[in-house]
């Protein structure tokens, strides 16, 4: 089933060569938007705000007309929808006239098995023309029905949607999650590493973008070097990107008191 799904899907779609834009300007500066037929993962840990990044960027891309499909083993669909809704007021949109939920398809499961999820994506592709998927989390979703993920089924998952990816050509985003390492007292300002992305080795080989996020107002950093505030600074830090540009860049996080918060450029 699957499999004549993507096939008609595949003599369908076609390779223009664009991207779809986050709606943050400094990342989109850095990474040229999201590519079509790319696997993009944004990984964290805890608190950094990963699952507030992807969201917020769903939300811009609804708001511009985008059609956006978001699965997620962690959170509800009326959870989502509240976290949009939240991101709205946060980026003071309140009063505007778009309605995001119209352009957003979620699908929230306690895992998904990635044959089904591969199936569920090509159906929205063909049905909705979708324009960019988001997958949350990378390894829950990776671990093929078994209950347990490990470096061989992260390696399946992450193979399989990066070649989704390319047969329908439209990026998916997957949010993925960092190490305790890069907590470790000897690790100066907890700057996270390409080397603490969890079984980073095969998610590195199949991801095209890599985003590592820091929030240093969480270590306890209140001021940098030259006693600039660090309050609701992110600091993303783009590990891998076909576009080359590999810049640090910094937005700002617009946190509430259940971390339920949006992402924007610096002001």
């Amino acid at each position: 089933m699957a499999t004549k799904q993507l096939s008609r899907v595949q003599k369908e779609a076609v390779g223009d060569g664009q991207s779809v834009m986050s709606g943050i300007k400094a990342l989109d500066k850095i990474t040229g938007g999201f590519q079509n037929s790319n696997l993009v993962v944004i990984a964290a840990r805890p608190a950094m705000g990963r699952r507030s990044l992807a969201l917020t960027c769903a939300y811009n891309q609804a708001c511009t007309g985008k059609k956006v499909a978001f699965f997620s083993v962690s959170l509800t669909e009326s959870e989502i929808l509240d976290r949009l809704r939240n991101i709205r007021t946060l980026l003071g949109n309140e009063n505007d006239e778009h309605r995001f939920e119209d352009q957003i398809f979620i699908n929230c499961a306690p895992q998904f098995e990635i044959n089904e999820l591969r199936y569920e994506v090509a159906r929205l592709k063909l049905i909705e023309d979708i324009d960019i998927v988001y997958v949350d989390n990378l390894l829950a979703i990776s671990n093929i029905g078994t209950g347990f993920y490990n470096i061989a089924t992260a390696a399946v998952g992450s193979e399989k949607l990066r070649q989704l990816s390319r047969d329908i050509n439209i990026p998916i985003v997957a949010v993925s999650s960092l190490t305790r390492q890069c907590e470790s007292h000897k690790r100066e300002g907890h700057y996270p590493l390409l080397p603490d992305l969890r079984f980073g080795r095969v998610v590195n080989y199949y991801a095209d973008t890599i985003l590592l996020l820091h929030r240093p107002e969480y270590f306890g950093f209140r001021v940098d070097e030259d006693g600039n505030s660090l309050k609701g600074v992110a600091n993303v830090f783009v590990e891998k990107n076909p576009n080359g540009n590999t810049d640090p860049t910094t937005i700002h996080f617009e946190q509430t008191d259940t971390l339920w918060g949006a992402f924007r450029d610096v002001e």
